[in-house]
């Protein structure tokens, strides 16, 4: 594995680690939170970082058989990325924690083993996202490097935000609602 390669990983697995102990510490019935303003869940964020190494691994494939460019989840179309970040959202819907973290680990492993085939040149390479399009309306590319530098923050970023989900209070409105819903059933 390249060096370069190997530094980024070894930061990935730290920040993985450290979410996987928030795992651990969330109470079961503190996953269906969500932080003021957000639309995920702390589930849902933790869906995410469940299924989005898999799609990483599609890409770089595709930079492993010659590509200069790939597309994340091979798609130039953004509501095909879109549909499959969707279904893989509604897929993990009814899994539990612990079905994520055997997940993170399989796609995660996956991972390693493809970036330990990256050679130089590869790096070189870039990663379009589907609807990211700069100010000519051109599709943004994204250098591997800096792609891959990113690694080891995506995990953070949603580590606090399902951090921020379940520490959140709730909402007033939704607490009468549950009050009534449940006073309904007595």
């Amino acid at each position: 594995m390249l060096l370069e390669v190997r530094v980024i990983v070894e930061r990935a697995e730290t920040h993985r680690q450290s979410l996987e102990g928030l795992i651990d510490a969330v109470p079961d019935d503190h996953w269906a939170r969500r932080a003021p303003g957000e639309s995920w869940s702390a589930h849902d964020h933790l869906a995410h970082v469940a299924t989005i190494d898999a799609l990483t691994c599609e890409t770089l494939s595709d930079i492993l058989t010659g590509a200069a460019v790939a597309w994340l989840a091979g798609t130039t179309v953004p509501a095909e990325l879109s549909a499959r970040r969707a279904a893989a959202l509604q897929e993990a819907h009814d899994a539990t924690p612990q079905t994520f973290r055997d997940r993170m680990r399989q796609n995660r492993a996956e991972l390693v083993r493809l970036l330990s085939r990256l050679d130089v040149a590869s790096l070189e390479s870039s990663i379009c996202v589907a609807g990211v399009l700069d100010a000519w309306g051109e599709p943004v590319r994204f250098g591997l490097r800096r792609y891959l530098a990113g690694l080891p923050d995506h995990d953070t970023e949603h580590e606090f935000a399902i951090r921020r989900a379940i520490t959140a209070a709730p909402d007033l409105s939704t607490v009468a609602l549950t009050r009534r819903r449940l006073g309904e059933r007595n």
